[in-house]
């Protein structure tokens, strides 16, 4: 994942969400008047990302299994 700053146009009554970053606000911009403009009486919303979060990879344990005992050792009733 790119990790520079970037701007949405988002649209709350589109069908997809928006996939396109944009580098700039004014790029953005650029692109929400051109969807309002093909759109009337929708709003195309410029958003900018400030933060991102991320958890960290998770390690994947061995854990040796114990072998069983002979089933009628195990003293549960049933």
């Amino acid at each position: 994942m790119d990790e520079q700053e970037f701007w949405l146009v988002w649209n709350p009554d589109g069908v997809r969400p928006p996939s396109r970053q944009h580098h700039s606000a004014a790029s953005a911009s650029d692109e929400a008047e051109r969807l309002a403009a093909s759109r009337p009486g929708h709003n195309f919303y410029v958003l900018h990302a400030v933060e991102v979060r991320r958890a960290g990879v998770v390690p994947v344990e061995k854990v040796a299994l114990v072998q069983r005992t002979d089933p009628e050792d195990d003293e549960i009733p049933f």
